[in-house]
């Protein structure tokens, strides 16, 4: 399910795509369901949300924890937002959009990339190629896009081989883990 979350209706949707994969969003024109930020409680089934766009300020994001098929998460507006820890548990993240935020911290999805690597780990032992590219797939991130005036780091903690490796953006600056491996 996609769900949108605005506190105006607006036709013909465009939003800011900050990777090169961006089928995705570009796609979500159509929300299956949007929502007011009053009624987020209306939400009766969080795991069945895999896409969720949050396109208005909210002051509390905790109710994201509970989404857990959820793979591809926007916040195009977090002025309220300095703690992401609602997603250290979301492992099938794969796109995660956060713009405009007070996030003083990455280390929440630092942990996520970490249990998303151990399982990764457990699922690729004796998986042939084909198994290998699919569990890959399924765990690995397409993109990361953090913006933030409260971080001041390189964002490369969150650089890993395995399931973050490209297009990870903290506050418009390109990761990539080949210039890691470089230097």
């Amino acid at each position: 399910m996609k769900i949108l979350i605005d506190d105006k209706e607006v036709e013909n949707r465009a939003y800011y795509l900050p990777w090169y994969s961006d089928a995705t969003c570009f796609n979500f024109r159509c929300p299956d369901r949007q929502i007011y930020p009053n009624d987020i409680d209306k939400i009766k089934r969080p795991s069945y949300v895999e896409t969720l766009v949050i396109a208005c300020v909210l002051n509390d994001y905790s109710f994201i924890r509970g989404m857990k098929n959820l793979t591809q998460l926007y916040i195009y507006d977090g002025t309220t937002l300095e703690d992401i820890s609602f997603v250290e548990n979301l492992t099938k993240l794969r796109q995660l959009c956060i713009i405009k935020s007070h996030v003083s911290s990455l280390n929440s999805i630092r942990t996520l990339i970490e249990k998303k690597d151990m399982i990764y780990e457990k699922y690729i032992e004796g998986a042939s190629p084909k198994e290998e590219l699919c569990i890959r797939l399924k765990y690995a991130f397409e993109g990361i896009c953090i913006q933030t005036d409260a971080y001041d780091s390189d964002g490369k903690e969150l650089l890993n081989g395995t399931i973050s490796r490209d297009d990870i953006r903290v506050n418009n600056h390109l990761i990539s883990y080949g210039e890691h491996i470089r230097r």
